[in-house]
């Protein structure tokens, strides 16, 4: 192997490392926001659909869209595996084969703003309901 190749190689072994270190915090940076999003709540059970006209848009949070009703209920969903990761302010597109969100429906992310070319699909998981602790 020549010094070109060499140096070829190292660069890209150098910059696998450093995306897999930026991942790493952005992963954990993810998770103690998800934390603090669900502080005061209590997982309880987990459901297949929800209904979207009292679940609202979705916040994205780390590894999970949390979905906000009016009362004490948060319903988090973690979404299928594959999945382009949340960043920036996106906005989440569904497909609504009925009247509910569900499990394995698909969504896209969109930049806010427009002008971007949508995410490729992704699936909703399964819904978890947490309550307010009283």
């Amino acid at each position: 192997m020549n010094r070109w190749t060499l140096m070829l190689a190292a660069t890209a072994l150098l910059g696998g490392c450093a995306t897999a270190v930026d991942e790493a915090k952005r992963q954990a940076a993810g998770e103690r926001e998800l934390a603090k999003a669900l502080e005061g709540y209590t997982p309880g059970r987990t459901l297949n659909c929800i209904d979207p006209s009292f679940a609202g848009a979705p916040q994205m949070v780390g590894d999970s869209l949390l979905y906000r009703p009016v009362g004490g209920t948060i319903y988090r969903n973690v979404v299928q595996p594959n999945c382009p990761a949340f960043r920036g302010d996106q906005i989440v597109v569904a497909e609504l084969y009925g009247s509910q969100v569900c499990r394995n429906d698909r969504f896209r992310l969109v930049q806010r703003g427009g002008g971007s070319i949508p995410s490729a699909y992704c699936r909703f998981g399964s819904f978890v309901e947490y309550k307010k602790n009283r």
